[in-house]
């Protein structure tokens, strides 16, 4: 802020002017103070509004901006004149504008990019809603809060166009200006959503897709050349690129825009009233970064969602994952992965091969504990842990369900997006994530690969509709991750399996008859896969899905897949016929290797080392995530929380 001069006003309807936020073509911006000491932004026009007829239009404009929701944008207060200049006053958004941080950080990539993108689409869909078009949507007219993005200025470029009828004053910012624009056509709302792909763009890379420069080699790129999309990538890049057809009537609406990034597959002429309302609250809800969520000092996680009943509906149906290499727990059984399996040949144009997953025993005893933010759960950790919650996913009733990755040097949790399913790779290479939205979605899914090393994001494709992707499970080595094709005709009903290659960004999906409602999880040796089959066997198949082995009469497959303990390579299951029991099973000859007596209620979820397996055990209103010995006694403790959140909040385990 810069402090006042001598022409500045005292004070503007009411409100205290403290100094000078920003100047530019349209006017002056003012930091002003009302007497309850709420801060406020206004905006004094000292150009194109000379006439009468021009200032009426011009309050008619700021009649229909102050209609606009206020989701994503900084609501207009009040306006009117002042000393004969006519000023707006709005809310004031404490925080950098896209323009600077582009500026002084560069560019924004992954989740953050993304809550940008979801933001600024929520803010459009308001403002397109209440009858406004901004005109001037640029990274100078977003604001970076503390609670989200923010767009501002809408509706006060359509006074001023309309004010220079005929003439040869250009309303807007050229690079984000659509090729109609130059047409001598008045922007509509579809020139918004060229703006918006132009922003988006230029927040992925930097420049705007037709660069800068001299006017008319600018204009002439606009309307003839092809965009430059940088960083883009991705669902956000297919989208970017409707956006910035040269023919309006080819680029999608906000609302639309925003569907498609948030997931649904609903028309835009279903979300009437309340459905409009909530499309807006659910954008501002992804849009925003965690209100907590950074800190967590050397803490590991369970994958707690699911823990503990076997619920319907989708939250909890979601929330139960296991498996070997990164899986959930529902305690996340995906704790994993013993030793790795035998590394398989990397092809030379594959990139640098992840680091290799920490090895080792865990320590008997936790020297510190971390309570997750915001909410019962505490975590007990030793600094030599091999295994620890690399993420969570927070799913309790009436909230954003934001999702948290460990940062592998701090071991500090960040947020990693709402509606999101992140499961991190044995060793940290990656990070896979499954939106919550995907069931929604027609065509086809994609699964979110990030990769840590660079901190780029990529969407691969998966399965095409109606089926779905369940129970995401990494590869000991993390390089790979398979995961459970379900389709409708019934309560999850598996049809086949999907293999990731992130390195190769590509997907290979896999029928097999007979799956009935079982998951896959990986075989020791990384090139096989075990499930249970709708007729109650166990079978092992190669990644074609070929059999291998079927064993029968074994009990149900428990989560975890394959793993090498020091009773020899086995697979886990409920022991048949024997409630709270747990058989261990030869992965080659299906022989019983050993039987463990859980406490009652309590729950196997996968394998945490040679010698030990995670398990929840209830313990009045609190659950403890306990790694117990084969012998059933409890060794450790490495999460406790009360039951509803344990049931709610998901934490993964997996090698560092």
């Amino acid at each position: 802020m810069k402090p006042l001069i001598a022409t500045d006003p005292a004070e503007v309807d009411g409100h205290r002017v403290v100094g000078r936020l920003g100047e530019g073509g349209q006017g002056v911006v003012y930091l002003g103070e009302a007497a309850d000491g709420r801060r406020v932004a206004i905006k004094m026009l000292g150009a194109g509004l000379d006439d009468p007829d021009a200032r009426e239009h011009f309050r008619q404009e700021v009649g229909y901006a102050r209609r606009v929701k206020a989701f994503c944008t900084a609501q207009v207060l009040a306006s009117g004149e002042t000393g004969g200049m006519p000023y707006v006053v709005s809310e004031f958004v404490d925080g950098p504008s896209l323009a600077q941080v582009i500026e002084e950080r560069g560019a924004l990539h992954g989740a953050e990019l993304r809550r940008l993108a979801i933001g600024t689409l929520t803010a459009l869909a308001a403002i397109h809603q209440a009858g406004v078009v901004h005109r001037d949507f640029k990274p100078g007219n977003v604001l970076i809060s503390r609670d989200g993005p923010r767009v501002i200025d809408f509706g006060i470029s359509r006074a001023l166009e309309e004010a220079e009828p005929g003439g040869d004053h250009l309303v807007g910012t050229p690079p984000y200006m659509a090729p109609e624009q130059f047409g001598g056509q008045q922007a509509g709302p579809r020139a918004d959503m060229f703006a918006w792909a132009a922003t988006m763009v230029a927040a992925a890379s930097g420049s705007p897709p037709f660069g800068t420069g001299d006017l008319p080699a600018l204009v002439a790129r606009i309307m003839y050349a092809e965009p430059e999309l940088g960083g883009l990538d991705g669902e956000l890049r297919e989208l970017a690129v409707r956006c910035l057809a040269k023919d309006p009537q080819e680029r999608p609406t906000a609302t639309r825009a925003l569907l498609t990034l948030l997931g649904h597959r609903l028309r835009e002429g279903e979300l009437r009233g309340t459905g409009e309302h909530r499309l807006l609250a659910e954008g501002q809800q992804s849009a925003a970064p965690p209100a907590a969520g950074s800190g967590a000092a050397g803490s590991g996680a369970v994958r707690s969602g699911g823990v503990g009943s076997g619920a319907a509906g989708l939250r909890r149906r979601w929330a139960l994952v296991a498996g070997a290499a990164g899986v959930a727990v529902a305690v996340a059984a995906a704790v994993l992965l013993l030793r790795p399996a035998p590394t398989p040949p990397v092809p030379t144009a594959v990139p640098t091969p992840p680091p290799a997953p920490r090895q080792g025993p865990i320590p008997l005893t936790s020297t510190s504990e971390l309570k997750l933010p915001d909410t019962g759960i505490t975590l007990h950790e030793n600094p030599a842990d091999p295994v620890w919650v690399s993420s969570y996913h927070d799913q309790r009733k009436g909230g954003s369900f934001p999702s948290y990755v460990r940062d592998p040097a701090r071991g500090t949790f960040a947020f990693f997006g709402n509606l999101e399913e992140p499961i991190v790779s044995p060793g940290g290479g990656y990070v896979a994530s499954l939106s919550g939205t995907r069931v929604r979605r027609v065509g086809f899914e994609t699964i979110r690969i990030r990769e840590r090393a660079t901190g780029r994001d990529h969407e691969v494709r998966t399965v095409d509709k109606p089926a779905t992707l369940w129970e995401p499970a990494w590869s000991a080595d993390g390089r790979r991750l398979v995961a459970t094709v379900m389709e409708p005709g019934g309560p999850s009903r598996a049809v086949g399996f999907t293999v990731v290659d992130p390195a190769a960004g590509t997907a290979r999906t896999v029928k097999v008859a007979g799956a009935g409602s079982a998951t896959y999880a990986w075989g020791s040796d990384g090139a096989s896969l075990v499930h249970g089959t709708h007729d109650g066997a166990v079978r092992v198949v190669d990644l074609d899905g070929r059999p291998l082995r079927t064993f029968r009469g074994l009990g149900e497959p428990a989560p975890g897949g394959v793993a090498r303990t020091e009773i020899g390579t086995v697979f886990a299951t409920k022991c048949p016929g024997k409630a709270g029991d747990v058989c261990f099973w030869d992965e080659q000859s299906g022989d019983r290797k050993g039987m463990t007596r859980l406490p009652a209620g309590s729950a196997f979820r996968g394998w945490l080392d040679e010698r030990h397996f995670l398990t929840t055990v209830p313990d009045g209103r609190d659950i403890d995530v306990v790694m117990m010995g084969l012998d059933g006694r409890a060794v450790r403790t490495l999460a406790t929380g009360p039951r509803a959140e344990i049931d709610q909040v998901r934490l993964w385990f997996t090698r560092r």
